[in-house]
């Protein structure tokens, strides 16, 4: 049996969803909880809540033994949660009046080898969002730009900051200056997972319930619990989180995890106490009957699905983006990008582009103004957008933000190939360096470089977002199948489609680093010379006044 037991408490899944980037919010003062173990589990009130599953085969068998929930068989199912609740402000920190919402993303797409299972339609590929957790915010609309803009991201900082646990340190690699300005009037930090983490084994999987690190901690009773051979895991391909402060003064959560349910012949699901609860089945196609239950239903209802439902706009791939380094062991590398299309698919698409989004961490630099002249001398063949910090001196270690990002921008004019090349920089590095050292040609015994991955390309034609529609909330089941993807929703970007990642692509650096064996006699030599240097300065100075009396 497998059995899926709903959160407990919504406001402390927050919590849970910072313990992935950062376990120390736990102990983080300002989110002003209550005292004592039992007020940490009192729940809020819930309004809504809502499963969707999809998959191959889908038969309700029987409702659950307690008769508050369900119970249905299942070859194998995606599941898509989600649910809304009202706290009060005293349980987080206190709003900035700019913010608009706060969102985080975990997301294991780009790392997952093998899904197991196609992604259904309604979802977008796994290539248009970069593995790891994406934490965001964005000011309000009528925030005016320049300083009363500036002053709104500071706060957003400081609040972002305070709710992961990681402090107001200004300097800090964890505090209010790792974050990024993105777009018109955001925020952003990006942490990558580990491909092979990924990958290995369900323990390494976005499990809320194994960030847990006792038996009696309390997130193992709000975490969702999947027991499956005697397990306890549930493996999660995206959660998000969202906030948004009401007119009334309070926080709105809503949560969405999508997870991938093992096949088994049955599948309980528990609802949350105080809410209203729903579940629907969503076949593989659109000839499938589909139907919805809710809490008090004795019997299902057929459920009417929209028309472009099963489109799959996102799962066709309309060509293929390639990336290689360059001197990929120099203090001064490029990224080559190339994108292929096999056919012309962008004819129709007038106002659409190719967009490629690059990520670096702060071990290395995009250099804003090389860029702007090498746009203005057309060796850059691509519009862009440079977001992160100018540091073009500071060691790595002296860096407080996560990294940098940059948007190109390029118009097939039916072209089947775009191709653009990229130069990046180095920092230097201070030692000691913790990271394992290899050789200039990747010998394990050398101390010469580290070896890193950068995140792959992201590529794809998107079209201005159409906010038209922005009216008011759609609270239908189908509704909550909506995802919102980390950067390209805050750039005001609607991805038609993705370009798969080719398997030549290589994102593999060699940073030079210091050798730790010589750094001693490095510092002695460099202090040396320094004195040396300025005693010459004084001596030919009093030479020179002397000459000169």
């Amino acid at each position: 049996m497998v059995r899926l037991s709903a959160l407990d408490a919504a406001a402390t899944l927050l919590l849970a969803l910072a313990l992935a980037q950062c376990p120390s919010a736990l102990s983080n003062s300002d989110m002003r909880r209550p005292e004592g173990a039992d007020a940490l589990l009192a729940p809020p009130p819930l309004a809504t809540e809502d499963h969707v599953v999809f998959g191959q085969e889908v038969s309700a068998t029987s409702s659950s033994a307690s008769g508050n929930g369900w119970s249905f068989e299942s070859a194998g199912s995606w599941h898509i949660w989600s649910h809304q609740s009202l706290f009060d402000n005293i349980n987080l920190p206190l709003w900035p009046e700019a913010m608009k919402e706060a969102r985080i993303v975990l997301s294991s797409g780009m790392c997952r080898a093998d899904t197991a299972r196609p992604l259904p339609p309604f979802m977008p590929a796994a290539g248009l969002e970069h593995c790891g957790s994406h934490i965001l915010a964005t000011a309000r609309s009528d925030v005016p730009t320049g300083v009363p803009l500036a002053i709104a991201r500071v706060q957003m900082r400081r609040w972002l900051a305070q709710f992961m646990g990681w402090g107001d340190a200004p300097d800090s690699v964890l505090g209010p200056a790792a974050f990024i300005s993105l777009g018109n009037s955001s925020i952003y930090h990006f942490h990558p997972f580990a491909a092979k983490a990924i990958n290995r084994g369900a323990d390494s999987r976005l499990d809320l319930a194994a960030l847990a690190v006792g038996p009696h901690h309390y997130l193992r009773t709000i975490a969702p619990q999947v027991t499956y051979r005697g397990r306890q895991w549930l493996d999660n391909y995206r959660i998000e989180a969202q906030l948004q402060r009401t007119a009334h003064g309070f926080v709105k959560l809503s949560v969405q995890a999508i997870s991938l349910l093992p096949a088994a012949p049955e599948v309980s699901i528990e609802p949350l106490d105080n809410a209203t609860s729903r579940i629907a089945w969503i076949g593989p196609t659109k000839d499938s009957v589909s139907f919805m239950l809710a809490g008090s239903q004795a019997r299902p209802e057929a459920l009417r699905l929209p028309a472009g439902l099963f489109d799959g706009a996102h799962a066709r791939s309309l060509g293929e983006v390639t990336a290689r380094i360059a001197d990929f062991a120099s203090f001064h590398p490029s990224i080559k990008v190339s994108a292929n299309f096999p056919e012309k698919p962008v004819t129709a698409l007038e106002s659409c582009r190719v967009n490629t989004l690059l990520a670096l961490p702060r071990a290395y630099f995009f250099d804003p103004y090389q860029l702007h002249q090498h746009y203005d001398d057309r060796q850059l063949d691509a519009e862009y957008q440079h977001f992160g910090r100018v540091e073009l001196e500071k060691p790595a270690e002296a860096v407080p933000s996560w990294g940098s990002l940059l948007v190109l921008a390029q118009e097939p004019r039916q072209q089947q190939q775009l191709n653009v090349t990229v130069p990046i920089h180095a920092r230097y590095r201070l030692p000691p360096i913790h990271e394992p050292t290899v050789g200039y040609h990747g010998e394990p015994a050398g101390t010469s470089h580290v070896d890193l991955t950068l995140p792959p390309p992201i590529s794809a034609v998107v079209c201005p977002a159409d906010r038209s529609q922005s009216g008011a909330a759609d609270e239908s089941i189908v509704s909550k199948l909506r995802i919102r993807l980390a950067v390209f929703d805050e750039l005001g970007l609607d991805p038609v489609g993705p370009l798969q990642i080719a398997p030549d692509t290589d994102m593999l650096l060699r940073m030079p680093v210091p050798d730790t064996r010589h750094a001693t006699l490095i510092q002695a030599s460099t202090l040396s010379l320094l004195f040396a240097g300025a005693l010459f300065i004084v001596h030919s100075t009093y030479q020179r006044t002397s000459l000169s009396a």
